[in-house]
């Protein structure tokens, strides 16, 4: 998975690596990364009243945000967000909304989970949309000053397809400069841009028309370029069984005004046929090597495949 690290929150040094998540639109952190422990709990986060503490305002608000399997419980916070690169921090021009979690809840069985390898917050980019109460906790990246001559957005070069086993916890996993905020009109050249789509109201993230294929018919549906996956979904009837592909499978993947991507899976799960899902995602396999540009003033995204 990719992560970018939370430098600080208010007055408050966080310096937490959360997952950074294309596919889901605010951000969202544990509460012990944030709060002293003794307010934190699975049963809560212990105010009766909104509290400043070091710059983030702590409301009383509480809210849940949904993903994919699971959710997350927490209060609505207010600070002002610093992350990246120590070297080269980005902050918010404002104070911005988000949730600090006190709990996260597998959503089919209602169990508590966690752990070492679980992330330890949600660093949404997705312009579209939001989450929680009336959608209010939106992209950071929405409120971050860009240069002069650049369009408010992002995009990503390619992270590379060195792979290694670590955990945040241990300080050991590889560093990448991926994330680019301020999108240049010659960088935009690079790309096949088009405007973007929406799946439905329902979700806060955009998507282009493309069908996925392994020597049989496509699966065409809205599609969507998610850094927050660690594998590539494709729908099925949701009568069907979950089924996955096997090493050495060929995948095309044809979207709508770009170029075809072709892949051949190395490991299993990396394609997954999932019941019921109504939408394709192309998860982070599809970063090694390609690009993803999202343009928030002109409401463009854009693809550009490393050959």
């Amino acid at each position: 998975m990719l992560y970018v690290k939370v430098l600080s929150l208010g007055n408050h040094t966080v310096n937490q690596p959360i997952l950074f998540d294309a596919g889901s639109s605010g951000m969202t952190i544990e509460c012990q990364s944030v709060l002293p422990a003794e307010i934190c709990s699975d049963t809560g986060i212990k105010i009766t009243h909104d509290l400043e503490i070091d710059g983030i305002r702590v409301s009383t608000q509480q809210a849940v945000m949904n993903y994919a399997t699971y959710d997350e419980y927490g209060n609505i916070a207010y600070a002002r967000v610093t992350f990246g690169s120590p070297k080269s921090p980005v902050s918010t021009d404002t104070t911005i909304p988000f949730l600090i979690r006190y709990k996260q809840v597998r959503r089919s069985t209602g169990e508590i989970v966690g752990g070492p390898l679980w992330p330890k917050g949600i660093f949404g980019i997705s312009p579209v949309g939001g989450g929680g109460p009336d959608r209010m906790i939106k992209s950071p990246l929405a409120l971050v000053s860009v240069g002069p001559g650049l369009d408010r957005g992002y995009y990503l070069s390619p992270i590379g397809a060195k792979w290694k086993i670590c955990t945040n916890e241990a300080g050991n996993c590889p560093q990448v400069e991926a994330l680019h905020i301020g999108v240049p009109q010659d960088v935009k050249k690079d790309f096949r841009v088009q405007r973007w789509k929406e799946a439905s109201r329902r979700y806060n993230f955009p998507t282009i028309d493309a069908c996925i294929s392994w020597g049989f018919e496509p699966t065409c549906r809205p599609t969507l370029y998610d850094t927050g996956n660690s594998t590539i979904m494709v729908p099925a009837d949701a009568s069907a069984p979950y089924s996955s592909l096997n090493p050495g499978t060929k995948v095309l993947v044809k979207a709508d005004g770009q170029e075809d991507w072709n892949f051949k899976t190395t490991y299993n799960p990396e394609v997954e046929v999932i019941p019921g899902l109504e939408h394709n995602i192309v998860g982070i396999r599809y970063f090694e090597k390609n690009s993803l540009l999202l343009d928030f003033e002109t409401r463009e995204i854009g693809l550009s495949l490393g050959h």
